[in-house]
């Protein structure tokens, strides 16, 4: 949490706005130059890198999203033109990549489902999508739905699942979504102070409840990144909603985070680290065109490139003008809170490792399960050592922080014969 002294002095009259935005501008080239800008988790757990009344409504909405021009799966190919500089605005988004990508992955036509609810007096509505599993409707009724939870980051999108989804197989019925204010939900929460770990925990208690409800069983449940960890909050409280849940490439704190508790013996960067903070945090939230400036400028394809080559993808082939150019849109399409508090850190579920291994170190409350990528295995290793030295598996894959995007087919096996275990 960014101190209130950095970041609301910044906010007052003419000359500290000024100040705000030439502090926020230099803090998100930093970003650009450090590999930050973007991603599920950039190494974050390392260097490297109650609620009130529910109700969920019970109309839903056949769709059909629209054509598709790019698909992130590897194994298509189309030419894409992408701005030549990192300094240029990107190119405007005018289509809903989320939807599109949803349709080229060919998982089918979903129904999109509508949930409501209450967290801590704050309403809340998202969407999520259903994809009907088996040749009988009904077969949805006894087989466990399993729902794939989007990571809350710079580049949300429950399509990122989908060639996963499709890997799994249709036996089941297959619910797509991300949390409130990221991804295709992003119009949720529309301020900063909003993103808050407790909101996402009481979130997810209420819709995994909502789920079981829907389905008549139990929930797997197959999360990334933060959402993982909150996956994991949620479910201590609840565990009868959900049977199993595959985690992959979980994380508890971001890279800015990270540095910041890593070097917390140092004299100047804990302080340089929270000013970075303040910096974005500040500029993010001037008024357009200001603020949204400082957002364009952290979606260029430099950035996206630099962050997928380092962190992101294993194989270097793969990222591609076509890959980039999906991830640049999921990053410039929406509103910009849910990313600038990804960046701070304000969504961080476990700022200090010692927080996260008192919570979750004496085991989980349903069967689970973590897979990692193989170019992130040492590090998820010492990072994750307190649930994996309470009996939780490690799986490794090929891949890195987005495996299940790269290898979608390697990381399905795992998930399904991990699942098959636990009926």
């Amino acid at each position: 949490v960014v101190p209130r002294s950095m970041t609301s002095p910044l906010l007052r009259g003419p000359r500290p706005r000024t100040l705000a935005f030439a502090c926020g501008m230099l803090a998100a080239s930093g970003l650009c130059l450090m590999g930050l800008a973007w991603s599920s988790a950039i190494s974050p757990n390392s260097l490297r890198g109650a609620s009130s009344a529910m109700t969920a409504t019970s109309a839903t909405a056949r769709w059909a999203p629209a054509p598709a021009s790019l698909s992130m799966s590897r194994r298509r190919s189309s030419t894409v033109m992408v701005g030549s500089s990192a300094l240029e605005a990107p190119p405007a988004v005018t289509t809903n990549i989320h939807d599109e990508q949803l349709k080229a992955s060919g998982i089918g036509t979903g129904e999109r489902k509508t949930f409501r609810c209450d967290v801590d007096g704050r309403p809340l509505k998202i969407t999520y999508d259903v994809f009907a599993g088996g040749d009988d409707a009904s077969s949805s009724k006894a087989a466990a739905p399993t729902l794939f939870l989007a990571t809350p980051s710079f580049v949300p999108s429950r399509a990122t699942f989908a060639d996963l989804a499709n890997a799994m197989g249709s036996s089941s019925p297959a619910i797509l979504t991300e949390l409130p204010g990221y991804g295709l939900n992003d119009g949720t929460l529309t301020e900063l102070d909003a993103y808050q770990p407790s909101l996402f925990r009481g979130f997810l208690k209420k819709f995994f409840a909502h789920l079981q409800g829907e389905f008549g069983t139990g929930i797997n449940v197959v999360s990334a990144g933060h959402a993982a960890f909150y996956a994991l909050d949620a479910v201590k409280e609840s565990p009868s909603d959900v049977r199993a849940m595959f985690l992959i490439n979980p994380t508890y704190r971001g890279p800015l985070t990270t540095i910041k508790m890593k070097q917390k013996d140092n004299a100047v960067v804990p302080a340089l680290v929270d000013a970075l903070c303040g910096g974005i945090a500040a500029a993010y939230q001037l008024p357009a065109p200001l603020g949204t400036a400082v957002h364009a400028s952290q979606c260029s394809e430099a950035s996206i490139k630099r962050a997928m080559l380092s962190h992101v993808y294993e194989d270097p082939t793969n990222v591609t003008p076509q890959a980039i150019e999906i991830n640049r849109q999921f990053a410039a399409q929406g509103e910009r809170w849910g990313k600038c508090a990804f960046l701070v850190g304000r969504t961080d579920p476990y700022p200090v490792r010692e927080d996260a291994a008192a919570a979750h170190g004496s085991g989980t409350a349903v069967p689970t399960a973590v897979c990692v990528g193989a170019k992130e295995e040492e590090i998820f290793k010492k990072d994750l050592s307190f649930l994996t030295d309470q009996g939780v598996p490690m799986i490794v894959t090929p891949g890195a922080q987005r495996n299940f995007v790269e290898y979608p087919e390697q990381v399905a096996k795992a998930a399904l014969e991990f699942f098959s275990k636990q009926q």
